[in-house]
């Protein structure tokens, strides 16, 4: 199996990017929310000037990793307001590459980042149902903090919160 490579996100990866955000929603919540809910946060949340802006921002971390020189699936997150607290914004994935460790590769990096600022915790949202993510997480030791029902373009879900302890050792 090749190792995924992580860098850096740039202007250039912004379709690709918007692609993987797709399939990856498409997949992850096709069951939990109507395709409309999922069509209307697409285009909200994944304009080209907002991703633009979103990788260009000195204080938003927006890694891209790259199986076989493609790109595969991105990471973003940031400093929280809270002193030592991350907030992953999101980790999307191909899902033809789901079980290949792009998504640790990419978590491992978000996190060494992390540490890097001097973040301790990270913390962030998954919609309930989505068992691939919620796996994903606990198995790299992030724990259920709280469940909320929360408003999505119209449709009420409920949002598992989740947090965890960044290991100081990397």
């Amino acid at each position: 199996m090749t190792v995924p490579t992580v860098r850096d996100a740039d202007v250039d990866d912004i379709d690709t990017i918007h692609r993987i955000a797709e399939r990856g929603w498409n997949a992850a919540y096709g069951h939990i929310l109507s395709t409309e809910t999922i069509e209307t946060a697409l285009e909200a949340w994944y304009t080209v000037d907002g991703t633009r802006a979103a990788i260009e921002r000195n204080d938003v971390t927006y890694f891209v990793a790259e199986h076989d020189g493609e790109v595969v699936g991105y990471a973003s997150g940031s400093s929280a307001d809270d002193d030592g607290v991350a907030v992953l914004g999101a980790i999307y994935v191909d899902p033809d590459y789901w079980g290949a460790g792009i998504g640790t590769a990419l978590l491992e990096v978000f996190e060494a980042c992390c540490r890097e600022r001097g973040d301790e915790t990270v913390r962030f949202r998954v919609l309930s149902g989505n068992d691939v993510g919620a796996s994903f997480y606990v198995s790299h030791g992030y724990e259920v903090v709280e469940t909320e029902e929360v408003e999505l373009f119209g449709q009420t879900v409920s949002e598992d919160v989740y947090r965890g302890e960044i290991d100081e050792s990397g």
